[in-house]
C-alpha cells in the first residue's frame, strides 16, 4: 500500500489536485480578506515576493521526493493564484489591461478575435500573425462560456504547472538551488502578463515544458526527450515570435550530441530538423484552419527589419517614414515595409551592422530593455547590483559550461544562449520593454544564472548546500500534460470555430443620428465602477472610482485616459464587438442601464464624437439605452 502511495503515477494526480485546489482557493476565495494583500504583495512587491519565492521553493526542492513533487505544485499554484487575485482585488490598470480585467491595445484585438471565433469568424489579419495563442484563447472562451475571468484563470493554471514542472527537472538535473533561481526569474517575467490576453503567457508556458525535456533529455542522454524540447520549443516560438535562431543551432548541436563518428550525426540531425518542421507544421495548420486566408505569419518582423536597418530605431519608426503605410491593407503594408529595407540595407549596409549593434548593448544597458530588466523593484540604484549579481551568475555558468561542455546540458545551455544572442538583432529588445519579445526562451536566460549559482555552491564544502543531480521519478506526467495541452492548442480553437452556432442578432431600431451595436454579455466580462460613499471592499467585478481614477493613469496613452477618466459613477466598463459589423466597441455606461440578465445586449447610442484617429481606435462607445435581446 505504501509503495503504491508514492508511485509516479498516484503522485501525479495527488500533485496536480494540490495545484488546482490551491490555485481556486487562492483566486476566488474572498475569506480571509487577507488573501487580497497577500496578492497584491506577490504582483507587485519584489523584495518580499523574491525572498518567499526563494526561500520557501529552495526549501520544498530539498525534500524527499514523495513530499516534495505535491508541495511544489501546491506552492506554484499558490503563488501563481495570488498573482492574479492581486490583479483582481486591486484593480490595478496596466499595460494590458483596465481596472484588473478589460483587455487593453493588442490584447484588446485579440481577446474580440478569439471571441470572432465562437461566432464561427475567422481570425483578423492582426491575430493571423500568432494564431496559437488567440486560437487557444478562443477556445477556453468556449470552454467556459465567454467567461473571460475564468478562461485567464485557466490560462494561469496551465503556465503554473507547467513553471512547476521545468523547475523539479531543473532541480533533477542540477539540484535545489538552480530550480528555486529559475523559477523566480521565470515568475517575474511571468506575473506581469498573468490575467492578460496577451500572447507572452502561453509562450512563456510551452518555453518552460521544452526546457523541462531539456533537462530531463539531457540528463539522461535520450533523443526522443530533446526531440520533444525542440518540438516543444519551436511550438513555443511559434506562439510568441521570438529568437527563432536558436532552432538550427539546436539541430546541429542534436546531431554533435548523437554523433557515432565524425563531427555531426545526420540522422539524429535529420530528425531534429523534423520536429522543428512539425512544430512549425503546427502553427500553419492552426493557421489554414482558423485564420484569414493569406494571413502573414510574424508579418510585423517587417517593422523591426526597417528600425534594424535604420541604425536600431523603434519598429514604429517605419510609419515616421513611410506615412502612406498606416492606411494600406496589411498585406500590402508588410511587402512594402520589407521592400523599403531591403532598399535601405542595399543603400547603407552598415545601417544593419550599426543597428544590431545598438541592440546588443541595450541587453546589458542600465534601461527597461536590459536582459533582466524584469527583475527588480522601484529602487533603481538596488536594480543595478542585482543586476551585476546576475550578470556574475552568468559569467560563471558561462565559464563553467564551456570547461564542462563535453557533458550534454552545458554544452546545450552555450548552444542555446548563442542561438538567442545571434537572434537579438532580429528580436531588437528595444522594441518591446523587460525582454517581452523573448518569452519562449526566457526559461533558457533564467537557467544559465541558475547554473552558475549551482556551480558556486559546490566550491564549498558543506554537504548540505552542495548541488547533487537526482534521478527521480519517471516522466509520464509531463509527458501525458505536453500531449493534452500541444493537442488542445491544435484541433480545439478549429472545433470551437466550426461548432459554433451563428447568432442571429436583431438590429434595435434607434434615433436618427445614432448608432445601433450588438453585443455579447457574458459573466466576467465587465468592471462596475462605485461611488466613494458605498461602504464595500474593492474587489473585481467592483471598484470604488476613486482607485479607477488613480490608476488608469498607468495606461500608456494619455488620448485613452482622457476618455476614461471622463466616465462618472456607478458606470459600467465592457470591451465587445459588434457582431453585425465586427467593430470594436469599448462601452462605457451607466451601471443602471445594465441588464441584470446575460445574452446579447441590443443597444442604441453614439462611438466617440472624434476624428482623431488615435482615439477612434479604441471604439468609445455611450448606449442610450441597452435592452436583452429576447
Amino acid at each position: 500500500m505504501k509503495k503504491y502511495l508514492t508511485s509516479s503515477p498516484v503522485i501525479t494526480i495527488l500533485s496536480f489536485a494540490a495545484l488546482t485546489a490551491v490555485f481556486l482557493f487562492t483566486v476566488y476565495a474572498r475569506i480571509p480578506v487577507e488573501i487580497r494583500t497577500i496578492g497584491a504583495t506577490v504582483r507587485y512587491s519584489f523584495i518580499t515576493t523574491s525572498i518567499g519565492v526563494l526561500v520557501v521553493f529552495y526549501l520544498i526542492l530539498r525534500l524527499p521526493e514523495k513530499w516534495r513533487v505535491p508541495l511544489a505544485f501546491a506552492a506554484g499554484g499558490a503563488v501563481f493564484g495570488l498573482a492574479l487575485t492581486g490583479l483582481w482585488a486591486s484593480g490595478q490598470s496596466e499595460p494590458y489591461v483596465v481596472s484588473g480585467l478589460i483587455p487593453y491595445n493588442d490584447a484588446a484585438t485579440y481577446y474580440n478575435d478569439a471571441n470572432r471565433l465562437l461566432d464561427g469568424s475567422l481570425l483578423s489579419e492582426t491575430s493571423s500573425r500568432r494564431p496559437l495563442s488567440i486560437g487557444f484563447l478562443g477556445a477556453l472562451l468556449g470552454l467556459t462560456g465567454r467567461n473571460l475571468q475564468n478562461a485567464l484563470a485557466v490560462l494561469a493554471l496551465i503556465e503554473a504547472a507547467a513553471c512547476v514542472y521545468m523547475m523539479l527537472e531543473i532541480r533533477r538535473a542540477k539540484g535545489p538551488f538552480a530550480g528555486a533561481l529559475t523559477f523566480w526569474i521565470i515568475f517575474l517575467f511571468a506575473r506581469r502578463f498573468i490575467g492578460t490576453t496577451m500572447t507572452e503567457s502561453l509562450g512563456l508556458a510551452f518555453g518552460a515544458l521544452s526546457l523541462a525535456f531539456f533537462c530531463r533529455g539531457t540528463f539522461r542522454r535520450s533523443l526522443p526527450l530533446i526531440l520533444a524540447g525542440l518540438f516543444l520549443l519551436t511550438v513555443a516560438l511559434n506562439i510568441r515570435a521570438g529568437a527563432f535562431f536558436i532552432l538550427p543551432l539546436l539541430i546541429l548541436w542534436v546531431g554533435w550530441l548523437f554523433r557515432i563518428k565524425g563531427w555531426i550525426g545526420w540522422k539524429p540531425a535529420g530528425l531534429a530538423a523534423l520536429a522543428v518542421i512539425a512544430g512549425f507544421g503546427v502553427n500553419s495548420l492552426v493557421l489554414r484552419l482558423v485564420g484569414t486566408p493569406g494571413g502573414m505569419p510574424f508579418g510585423n518582423f517587417a517593422e523591426s527589419l526597417y528600425g534594424l536597418a535604420s541604425g536600431g530605431e523603434r519598429w514604429s519608426y517605419v510609419y515616421t517614414e513611410i506615412e502612406e503605410a498606416r492606411t494600406m491593407p496589411e498585406k500590402e503594408r508588410f511587402e512594402l515595409i520589407y521592400r523599403k529595407s531591403f532598399e535601405l540595407i542595399r543603400q547603407n549596409p552598415m545601417g544593419i551592422v550599426q543597428g544590431s549593434l545598438y541592440q546588443w548593448s541595450l541587453l546589458f544597458s542600465d534601461t527597461w530593455f536590459s536582459v533582466y530588466a524584469y527583475v527588480g523593484g522601484e529602487n533603481a540604484e538596488g536594480n543595478r547590483y542585482i543586476h551585476w549579481a546576475l550578470y556574475a551568475l552568468c559569467a560563471i555558468g558561462l565559464v563553467q559550461s564551456i570547461r564542462k561542455r563535453r557533458e550534454p546540458l552545458y554544452s546545450f545551455l552555450l548552444v542555446a544562449i548563442a542561438g538567442i544572442f545571434l537572434s537579438v538583432p532580429f528580436v531588437p529588445p528595444g522594441d518591446a520593454h523587460k525582454m517581452r519579445a523573448f518569452a519562449a526562451t526566457i526559461p533558457l536566460l533564467a537557467l544559465l544564472p541558475a547554473i552558475g549559482l549551482s556551480e558556486l555552491a559546490n566550491i564549498f564544502p558543506w554537504k548540505y548546500i552542495r548541488e547533487t543531480p537526482v534521478d527521480g521519478t519517471s516522466g509520464h506526467g509531463i509527458s501525458v500534460y505536453s500531449t493534452a495541452l500541444t493537442a488542445f492548442l491544435l484541433i480545439a480553437p478549429y472545433i470551437a470555430m466550426k461548432t459554433a452556432v451563428k447568432p442571429v442578432v436583431q438590429t434595435p431600431v434607434c434615433l436618427p443620428g445614432e448608432t445601433p451595436v450588438n453585443a455579447h454579455y457574458a459573466p466576467g466580462t465587465s468592471v462596475r465602477l462605485i461611488r466613494e460613499d458605498v461602504l464595500q471592499l474593492d474587489w473585481l467585478p467592483e471598484f470604488h472610482f476613486g482607485r479607477y481614477k488613480v490608476f488608469i493613469h498607468n495606461l500608456p496613452n494619455d488620448e485613452s485616459i482622457a476618455i476614461l477618466s471622463k466616465v462618472e459613477p456607478p458606470a459600467t466598463l465592457m470591451l465587445g464587438y459588434d457582431i453585425t459589423t465586427g467593430k470594436r466597441a469599448w462601452i462605457l455606461t451607466g451601471t443602471e442601464k445594465m441588464p441584470q440578465e446575460y445574452g446579447i445586449l441590443q443597444m442604441c447610442g453614439n462611438f466617440s464624437d472624434t476624428t482623431d484617429p488615435d482615439i477612434l481606435r479604441y471604439g468609445f462607445y455611450y448606449p442610450r439605452e441597452i435592452r436583452l435581446q429576447n
